[in-house]
């Protein structure tokens, strides 16, 4: 008995199914690589976007921390020129007990705490190391000592002195 016949048969019905199986393998391949590439093109597409809100967002922050840091540094050199100039008014205060003008100022200080606090006030004149008057009666007290009072003119000058910073 022949079987070449058969085997020539059987090898074409595989082969043909080979093929048809190979065919349907490659368009689902293909299907499968378009629909990768899609995600990809899709995951590349939101990557960017997300990158590019998490850029701006660290801008924004970035840009607010500068900011408060700038305000910061401006603040502080501000508060130091208010104490400089703060310790030269007291620094010019004091320098006053050594005009001869002092006493009349002492008695003016003098007049205006027993005004405040009554005619039986105790009045120190020319405290030491702080000259001017600090005057007391009871639990109340002016202090007009020469450092508080450049201290008041320069709490004074606040409006004037943020003026000066614009």
């Amino acid at each position: 008995m022949n079987l070449e016949p058969l085997r020539r048969a059987v090898r074409a019905d595989a082969e043909t199914d080979t093929a048809s199986r190979r065919a349907e393998v490659a368009a689902r391949c293909e299907r499968i690589i378009a629909a990768a590439e899609a995600e990809a093109r899709r995951l590349t597409t939101q990557g960017r976007t997300e990158g590019e809100r998490a850029a701006e967002h660290e801008a924004v922050r970035r840009r607010a921390a500068a900011t408060r840091r700038a305000r910061e540094i401006r603040l502080e050199a501000q508060r130091r020129q208010v104490e400089e100039l703060r310790g030269r008014a007291r620094e010019a205060a004091l320098a006053l007990r050594t005009d001869d003008r002092y006493p009349t100022l002492l008695e003016r200080l003098s007049r205006a705490a027993r005004e405040q606090l009554g005619d039986d006030a105790d009045v120190t004149l020319d405290a030491p190391e702080l000259g001017g008057v600090i005057g007391r009666r009871g639990s109340a007290s002016v202090d007009y000592t020469l450092p508080a009072i450049a201290d008041r003119i320069v709490d004074d000058l606040g409006p004037e002195l943020e003026e000066l910073w614009r």
